[in-house]
């Protein structure tokens, strides 16, 4: 492979991590978290206290000890971020990630941190947190920065990088857990796991003759990148009965004759950052014999509900059961 491309993959890496708070497979840990319960601050909904320190294994392996409930904290990416704001805890967030950190709508106004890829440390020190929520799809990226962090007395906290629907629920309940907010994230997780059964149930009525075939495209021509098994897009599609055509791990690049040959019913566009990009695929010659480039099956999801691995992923798995399945999932 060109040099070039090799910069190009890991520049499209980086950029979709920060776009979705989604990178590379991360393995929920069976074991985490282990709490220590010795200091009582706050209250939870149930009127039970909430009770600090408490002491997390994070995604690097580190046992980490939150000495008292966070009142101002940092957020290195965009799912951590919602799931804060999820736990009602959306007032003690003093900085976020990049501009692409932008939902709910109230993050547009907090301070960023990062930019251009690079972390800016004197920033998050001049926000006085008491935690830092990083992210293991951009450790090895800000791990010389995370250090100076943590030398300097701040707490950092790294989280999963969640690549799945269990991780996912695990992610929210290691935040809950350390903010102070067990209940709330049990609450969050039982709702997501109630709507996600609610779809996957609809998907029984599918049958195996009505299965569409789907391609998955996160970057378009020249470099064509699609989201290949192992990835959190796939478990999206197996949970509503479609098939990916593309049987490569992670995201790999294709060139159009294989896409072509696969012949998808359904082609998702999941990439915002160029316009028309629905047309731009219709209107590729060479594609023009493609199902679902000849029926018009060519459909952009949000990006940010169906790759980033917070509360809203299981509407985006709605979002793409619509597309796919209109006739099934259809209002």
């Amino acid at each position: 492979m060109k040099k070039w491309n090799i910069t190009l993959i890991a520049i499209i890496g980086l950029l979709l991590t920060l776009l979705t708070g989604c990178g590379a497979n991360a393995d929920p840990d069976p074991n985490q978290p282990e709490v220590n319960k010795n200091q009582v601050t706050g209250e939870s909904p149930s009127g039970e206290e909430a009770t600090f320190p408490v002491t997390i294994k994070d995604a690097t392996g580190k046992e980490v000890e939150i000495k008292e409930e966070p009142k101002r904290i940092v957020s290195l990416m965009p799912s951590n971020t919602e799931i804060v704001f999820a736990l009602g805890k959306g007032n003690d967030v003093v900085g976020a990630s990049t501009e692409y950190d932008n939902y709910p709508e109230e993050v547009n106004e907090i301070e960023k941190v990062a930019a251009n890829f690079e972390l800016n440390v004197e920033k998050v020190l001049a926000l006085e947190p008491d935690l830092v929520l990083a992210h293991g799809s951009n450790l090895s990226t800000w791990e010389g920065g995370l250090k100076q962090l943590e030398d300097s007395g701040v707490t950092v906290l790294v989280i999963d990088d969640a690549q799945s629907f269990e991780a996912v629920y695990q992610t929210i309940e290691t935040i809950g857990k350390a903010l102070g907010k067990k209940d709330e994230a049990s609450g969050i997780v039982e709702n997501m796991q109630a709507k996600l059964a609610d779809i996957t149930e609809k998907a029984t009525e599918i049958t195996d003759d009505q299965k569409k075939t789907v391609f998955v495209e996160i970057s378009p021509a020249p470099e064509i990148y699609a989201a290949g098994t192992g990835t959190f897009m796939n478990e999206m599609l197996e949970a509503i009965h479609a098939e990916n055509i593309v049987e490569e791990e992670g995201y790999p690049t294709l060139n159009e004759e294989a896409v072509i040959k696969s012949n998808p019913d359904v082609i998702i566009v999941n990439y915002s950052y160029i316009e028309d990009a629905v047309d731009q695929v219709l209107q590729r010659a060479a594609w023009k014999d493609v199902t679902a480039v000849k029926e018009t099956q060519v459909y952009q999801v949000d990006e940010d509900l169906v790759s980033r691995s917070g509360p809203r992923v299981i509407e985006g798995v709605e979002e793409l059961a619509k597309a796919i399945y209109p006739e099934v999932y259809g209002e």
